[in-house]
């Protein structure tokens, strides 16, 4: 009966050794995918933001360009003011 004993302790052992090492495999398989999911979310997060921040860009660029618009208009007023001062004293 101990010989049956001494078989039994080895298959034990291998299946304590197969067992820890899947969970350390597993383990390791779970922190890249929570690693890979967490990128992938902040990555997601930064080009929301840059669509955010173009858009703004946009914006602005637009409004500059209305504010140029004006001074040109604003200019050419008072270049026609100056030369109807000129020709009428």
């Amino acid at each position: 009966m101990q010989g049956n004993e001494n078989k039994i302790k080895p298959n034990i052992n291998l299946v304590a050794i197969l067992v820890a090492w899947s969970v350390t495999v597993g383990g390791f398989i779970w922190g890249m995918a929570t690693t890979n999911a967490e990128y992938t979310y902040k990555i997601s997060q930064i080009e929301k933001e840059l669509v955010v921040l173009d858009e703004r860009l946009d914006l602005a660029e637009t409004f500059r360009m209305e504010i140029r618009t004006d001074l040109a208009q604003i200019k050419t007023d008072l270049i026609w003011i100056r030369k109807d001062l000129e020709r009428n004293p």
